[in-house]
């Protein structure tokens, strides 16, 4: 089941992970009763509630109490209620009401029961054609609405696509929306420069920090609905810094390599919505409607009484859709995807060049970008433009639930935040961060969190206590030795072993006679072998 309202996640500075808040549940707020919390997210809690007046089920976001202390958040909270209060539209989550009771700012939402789009790819895989359609044209509906108001989403993904089962479309959380109405200035709530959205789903300009407009929205719906038919998004890598900068740099492969059995029209739709230049994209959300219509008639293989009934959703219930069979070939796309989670630590331009070479089709047309090319281009990034996309990676897993494949994901997102802020010597930041770390729930994130504090003491020059805090992580026992779990985060994460090895050498350097270098800590020291991605040359002999 899905509220429909799971936040977007906006970590507060050199921190990533939002502090605890009290369970609500049984408390009544004004007109609502909190029956259970559905999720957390960077802006507050989402409840599952009652409006007592009017006996209906709502989702209550509760805007977090620090920010409900920063005049700034709180005007944020208030104008995204207003925003999409005037944004009427069935194909839009609504807002009931906005308050405060006893020092909590609330909003109430419309409630709906369904599946975000990307839980129903993780259960079905992508949908035939017909489906997509009738998704496409519904979204693209309620962005057209939304376009008409001067309002930009700008954090269109599968998470915020929810499908009821009704066969409904409905567009959630425009948390990260800003209104550009007409008759009045732009309002300019965020910090200057702060990049918003989801690194997997960004368009180039929100990469880049420039201006943004609806075609943002258009651009990041490109990407959801590439990975609607493709079965996994277009850019993928080892760091979300790295899946940001393809959005600007990379062209991703033709869905139609991918999926041949697509229409060459469909996937010309798309590719068009994913233009880097915004100018060539469509312009308006309308435009995009009126060719879908046009797709959708030009197909006269779907009867409009086959489309009528292709989203009610019994396939949400485990009962196949009355649907056209798709080509065999598209019988693969799950294990595809699976496997591009994989392989993801091998970059995304390999993972793209092995999940076609597996297949049997040609590899993209231009050779993948090298680890040396990707470094290269990290380069002419500000450390306070990677800052904020390695920030976007971490809020992006920051709840991962009991997924362990999300638990994975989110523990090397929040371990590429960690080294960045130990490259930098922002050791401050660091010992923030990963102090927060070790409160988390998942034990991943809590084993990084201890292992980033020793790395800290390190740097600050105590050896003995960093040493000892490496040791009581070697040496713990539990069900299962904490030792294994050490060497597989490292082994996940490259770049943390090589920082876990120069904290180390640090820590050898200041070693006396008096207090050595523990030699159990040996192994540790020796940093991982570099990956090599399809492109890269080896090094020379003697470097």
């Amino acid at each position: 089941m899905n509220n429909g309202t799971q936040p977007s996640l906006t970590p507060p500075p050199a921190a990533g992970v939002p502090a605890a808040e009290p369970d609500l549940t049984g408390r009544t707020l004004g007109d609502f009763h909190v029956l259970r919390r559905l999720g957390h997210g960077g802006m507050g809690q989402v409840y599952l509630a009652e409006q007592v007046s009017l006996k209906r089920k709502v989702a209550l976001k509760i805007l977090r109490a620090d920010l409900a202390a920063n005049p700034d958040a709180l005007q944020r909270f208030q104008q995204e209620a207003l925003a999409v209060a005037r944004a009427t539209h069935a194909n839009i989550v609504q807002v009931y009401a906005i308050g405060e009771c006893d020092g909590l700012h609330y909003m109430a939402l419309e409630y709906v029961e369904g599946r975000n789009l990307r839980e129903y790819l993780a259960r079905k895989g992508p949908p035939d054609v017909p489906q997509v359609l009738a998704i496409m044209r519904q979204v693209a509906a309620a962005l057209q609405r939304a376009g008409e108001l001067g309002i930009i989403h700008r954090d269109i993904k599968p998470e915020n696509i929810l499908l009821t089962r009704k066969g409904e479309v409905k567009v959630a959380d425009f948390g990260l929306s800003r209104c550009l109405a007409p008759d009045q200035a732009p309002l300019s709530l965020t910090q200057s420069g702060v990049t918003l959205g989801t690194p997997l789903y960004m368009s180039p300009e929100q990469v880049e920090g420039r201006p943004v407009d609806p075609r943002t929205d258009i651009y990041s719906f490109g990407v959801t609905c590439y990975h609607l038919l493709a079965g996994h998004p277009p850019f993928q890598g080892q760091t979300a810094f790295q899946v940001a900068l393809q959005h600007v740099q990379a062209e991703p492969v033709p869905l139609e390599v991918i999926r041949p059995d697509l229409p060459a029209e469909l996937c010309a739709v798309v590719k068009k919505m994913m233009a880097k230049d915004p100018a060539e994209r469509y312009q308006t959300a309308g435009e995009l409607l009126q060719d879908l219509t046009r797709l959708r008639e030009t197909l006269t293989g779907l009867s409009s009484g086959l489309h009528s009934q292709v989203l009610e959703m019994s396939s949400l219930s485990g009962t196949p859709a009355a649907v056209p069979a798709a080509p065999s070939r598209r019988r693969g796309l799950p294990w595809a995807a699976a496997l591009s989670v994989v392989l993801a630590l091998a970059g995304g331009a390999a993972v793209a060049w092995f999940r076609h070479a597996s297949r049997n089709l040609p590899p993209p047309s231009e050779p993948p970008a090298s680890n040396a090319e990707l470094e290269k281009i990290e380069a002419m990034f500000s450390p306070q433009k990677r800052e904020q996309v390695l920030q976007a990676g971490v809020e992006l897993y920051i709840n991962p639930g009991n997924d362990p494949q999300m638990i994975r994901l989110g523990a090397r997102h929040c371990a590429e935040l960690g080294v960045f802020y130990l490259e930098h010597r922002r050791l401050d930041a660091a010992e923030r961060f990963f102090a927060k770390l070790e409160g988390h729930a998942a034990r991943p994130y809590r084993l990084l969190g201890r292992l980033g504090q020793a790395m800290v003491l390190a740097f600050q020059d105590q050896p003995d206590e960093s040493n000892r805090r490496f040791l009581e992580l070697l040496n713990e026992k539990r069900p299962e030795p904490t030792r294994k779990e050490l060497e597989t985060l490292l082994r996940q994460n490259p770049k943390l072993h090589q920082m876990v090895a120069e904290a180390l050498e640090h820590n050898a350097a200041n070693a006396t006679a008096d207090s050595p270098f523990p030699h159990e800590l040996d192994f540790l020291r020796k940093p991982p072998v570099p990956l090599r991605l399809r492109g890269d040359k080896p090094a020379a002999k003697g470097t």
